[in-house]
C-alpha cells in the first residue's frame, strides 16, 4: 500500500505558467483545483507562479516543498504533471517518490488522473507523463534555437525594443518648461514612468530637434 493512500485534511494546490506563457493565467488552473478540493471537503491553500520549470528553480514550489517537509500539508494537488515540472523525468520521478515515501503526502494530478493512492496510475501512468512533459520543453527549446539561427542567417540582429516617446506629453512639457535644457527636461519627462517607458536625454533631444522644438526654444541651453 502506498504512503500516499491516506485521508486528506489539508491540501496544497500548486499552479504554474511558464515565462513564455504570460497570456495564460494561473487562476484558470487554481479555479479547477479549488473546485476539486471543495468537492471532497478538503481545506486547501493555493500556491502559484510564472516560471519556467525546464530551466528555473521555481521558488514558490521550493517554498511549498519546505512547508510539506514541516508537515503542514498531507496532499499536493496540481492541474497536470507538466505544471509541476518539465525537468528530466528522473528529477520529476525522484521528487514525487520523495514526497510520497519520505514525507508521506498524497499527490494528485487532476488532468491525467494520477493519484499516489492508485498504484496503477502511480507506477505506470506517472512515469510516462513525466517523460512527455520533459520532451515537450526540450523540443520547444530546440525549435526556439532553430528559429533564432534562421533569423540571424537572414540578417536579423537581436537588440532592445525601440523606446517610444509620448509626443503630446513631450510637447506639453516643453511648453511648460521652455527654458529648461534637455537633461532637466528629460528628468521631468521620466517622472512617474516605469523603467521601460523612461527615455534618455539624448533621445529626447533628438525628438525635440525633429519637432522643431530644439535648443532655440530653450534659450540656447544645450544640456
Amino acid at each position: 500500500m502506498l504512503n500516499g493512500n491516506k485521508s486528506v485534511k489539508r491540501c496544497a494546490i500548486y499552479a504554474r505558467c511558464s515565462t513564455d506563457e504570460r497570456r495564460q493565467d494561473v487562476e484558470v488552473q487554481l479555479a479547477e483545483l479549488r473546485r476539486y478540493c471543495e468537492a471532497f471537503g478538503w481545506e486547501h491553500e493555493a500556491f502559484a507562479e510564472y516560471c519556467s520549470s525546464y530551466r528555473e528553480e521555481q521558488p514558490t514550489l521550493q517554498e511549498l516543498l519546505s512547508r510539506i517537509k514541516r508537515q503542514e500539508f498531507d496532499c499536493l494537488l496540481v492541474y497536470s504533471l507538466d505544471r509541476l515540472s518539465r525537468k528530466a523525468p528522473s528529477y520529476t520521478n525522484r521528487l514525487l517518490d520523495e514526497l510520497i515515501e519520505q514525507q508521506g503526502v498524497r499527490f494528485i494530478s487532476k488532468l491525467e488522473g494520477i493519484d499516489s493512492a492508485n498504484e496503477l496510475t502511480w507506477h505506470v501512468v506517472r512515469p510516462i507523463f513525466a517523460y512527455f512533459a520533459h520532451l515537450f520543453s526540450r523540443n520547444l527549446s530546440e525549435k526556439i534555437k532553430a528559429g533564432i539561427q534562421h533569423k540571424r542567417a537572414n540578417g536579423w540582429k537581436p537588440g532592445r525594443k525601440a523606446k517610444v516617446i509620448d509626443i503630446d506629453r513631450l510637447k506639453s512639457l516643453r511648453g511648460q518648461y521652455h527654458d529648461y535644457g534637455y537633461r532637466r527636461l528629460s528628468v521631468i519627462y521620466n517622472e512617474g514612468l516605469s523603467s521601460s517607458q523612461q527615455v534618455s536625454f539624448s533621445l529626447l533631444r533628438e525628438v525635440l530637434i525633429r519637432l522643431g522644438l530644439g535648443a532655440e526654444h530653450s534659450n540656447g541651453q544645450k544640456s
